[in-house]
């Protein structure tokens, strides 16, 4: 969902931290992000994202954006510049003028999208070969209600453990994050196909048959969480 749950201005001395999401540091002034003995600086107006599960120390004093649910193609901290940096930057600027604002999430939602356009734009294709091949598997799998993500990853010539966690500090979610959230984009675009199409009336649970679930009423649980809505009332939604 790449959605934004947090701009927070910043100034820090260099404390070393943890973080469990992905995080966007936007310098204000000269800014130092110290990782492994790797040391990133950012000139103002620059950007750097950092994936989850890293240890780092920053110095100086900017923006940081928090995403929720995101999935950018990011496995170590990678510093923006140019157009893709400014992109970040005003998105995140507006941002922060929407959050803790009421009935704002859309709005956060895409503008949290845009960040993430700039984002792959520059950093697109870095997952590793096991994880793009986990995100291939789900994605070929997305209507099956028998498949079993977990199945898929027990076959591989891999530590279980060892890939779920990679998936997650590459991706920013766990595999069955990540499939459920798959699934729910299918079924919003499904929604919202079925809206401008004069010849089909899906059911909900036709949507959910096609989107992988076989129970309705959790296809529905799901989807409210992601989307604050029940598919019907979104669906109405989308009709005004």
């Amino acid at each position: 969902m790449n959605a934004i749950s947090s701009v927070v201005p910043f100034e820090e001395s260099g404390r070393e931290q943890l973080n469990n999401r992905f995080e966007i540091i936007i310098a204000d002034a000269a800014c130092e992000i110290v990782c492994g003995g790797e040391k990133i600086c950012l000139s103002a107006g620059e950007t750097a994202v950092i994936p989850p599960l890293t240890r780092r120390a920053v110095k100086g004093k900017g923006l940081r954006v928090t995403l929720e649910q995101a999935l950018l193609p990011v496995r170590s901290i990678k510093r923006l510049t140019g157009d893709d940096a400014a992109g970040v930057m005003q998105a995140a600027k507006k941002a922060f003028t929407y959050v803790g604002a009421k009935d704002c999430a859309g709005i956060l939602e895409a503008l949290g999208g845009l960040m993430a356009a700039y984002i792959n734009h520059c950093c697109g294709g870095e997952f590793s070969p096991v994880v793009q091949a986990v995100r291939d598997d789900a994605d070929k799998n997305l209507s099956d209600p028998t498949y079993s993500l977990e199945d898929f990853m027990h076959k591989l010539p891999l530590n279980y453990d060892y890939v779920r966690k990679l998936f997650k500090k590459e991706t920013g979610l766990t595999p069955r994050e990540y499939l459920l959230f798959r699934r729910m984009e299918l079924a919003r675009g499904l929604i919202d196909s079925r809206i401008s199409n004069q010849y089909s009336n899906w059911t909900v649970s036709q949507i959910a048959e096609a989107c992988g679930f076989s129970e309705p009423l959790y296809f529905s649980r799901v989807f409210k969480k992601y989307y604050g809505k029940s598919p019907s009332a979104f669906a109405a939604e989308r009709k005004k």
